[in-house]
């Protein structure tokens, strides 16, 4: 054959030594392009950037072979091997490669159930925490000492801020457990909820809301408008001297709650025991189901949040009214 004595030799050592390489750079490219493109929605472009780069790998790998084999053994370098050789490599990288993207898929499914598994937890809590806070001793003692003003006065207002009270506390009942409800559903609830506020503060408070009707269908977190409305109310504010202006609308299919800045004092705000839960509490809710962030914008004289809107499942029938308005 004209090989040098050892070649067989140095060629079975060669080779342990090939596909040790060929294992490493696989691991390697593996690694690195999970980290490039962990999502998987970038799954296809992983995978395709990996086979050309573990093909490209193979053939340098391969090359260096037959070059070292002819310096060291004089075995004849032939370009018609270099198929054979690429295809032994191949399969060997083949394995190399389902192993780990076999692998990287399980550990990406452990995170996400992890992490779907602690986000249920944590809405589960947030639910509970919203429960809680909607059923409080001040709310309903606020309605309840409006009711009783009303009754000797207007008879006719208590009936209806009755029915409001009733309407607002089914709804808290019957979604609190709900992950998701429709805007219409959450604009009707809203609607109650704002009636028995402006009856504790009068003209003192001014609410507006205005949504276009081909959204209506779409859903958002249940009470997640109520809590922006009652953080509004919490943390400005509310007197006849500086009224509170409450603005509720939709940009596209984000919806947009703002209200004029007039902050209560820090001693006030200690005093009410107010923190920053409440929007935690529905940024952590929107997360389970949109990575579309909620944008919490504050001016000089407007506070303004941005939530965006969930796609129905059915898409919404047209209507012939194109907005929705409702004034306080």
């Amino acid at each position: 054959m004209g090989y040098r004595q050892g070649y067989y030799h140095y060629h079975v050592f060669h080779t342990l030594v090939v596909t040790f390489s060929n294992w490493q750079g696989c691991v390697w490219i593996m690694n690195y392009y999970q980290n490039k493109y962990p999502n998987y929605a970038l799954t296809k472009r992983r995978i395709v950037s990996e086979l050309l780069a573990v093909v490209i790998l193979i053939f340098i790998i391969v090359i260096i072979h037959c070059i070292l084999l002819n310096i060291l053994y004089g075995a004849p370098f032939k370009w018609q091997n270099i198929p054979h050789f690429m295809t032994t490599n191949a399969l060997i990288t083949l394995f190399a490669g389902v192993f780990y993207e076999s692998r990287y898929f399980f550990e990406r499914w452990n995170e996400t159930f992890v992490e779907t598994q602690r986000l249920r937890r944590q809405t589960t809590q947030s639910q509970l925490e919203v429960l809680k806070n909607q059923v409080n001793p001040h709310f309903l003692f606020n309605s309840l000492n409006t009711l009783l003003t009303l009754i000797p006065e207007d008879k006719q207002t208590a009936k209806k801020f009755t029915r409001k009270l009733g309407a607002v506390y089914q709804y808290i009942l019957q979604y609190q457990n709900q992950e998701l409800t429709t805007l219409d559903q959450e604009f009707n609830f809203i609607k109650s909820y704002l009636f028995l506020q402006q009856m504790r503060f009068g003209e003192n408070l001014k609410a507006r809301i205005e949504i276009d009707r081909e959204y209506q269908a779409y859903q958002i977190v249940p009470l997640s408008l109520q809590m922006l409305v009652e953080n509004a109310i919490k943390h400005n504010v509310v007197s006849s001297a500086r009224p509170l202006y409450i603005d509720i609308s939709n940009q596209g299919e984000n919806l947009v709650v703002s209200n004029n800045l007039q902050l209560k004092s820090v001693r006030q705000m200690v005093a009410k025991n107010s923190t920053k839960i409440g929007l935690k509490n529905i940024q952590n809710r929107y997360r389970f189901f949109t990575q579309s962030p909620i944008e919490i914008n504050a001016k000089n004289d407007c506070f303004e949040v941005k939530i965006p809107l969930l796609l129905p499942k059915e898409a919404a029938k047209p209507v012939v009214e194109s907005l929705t308005t409702f004034v306080l």
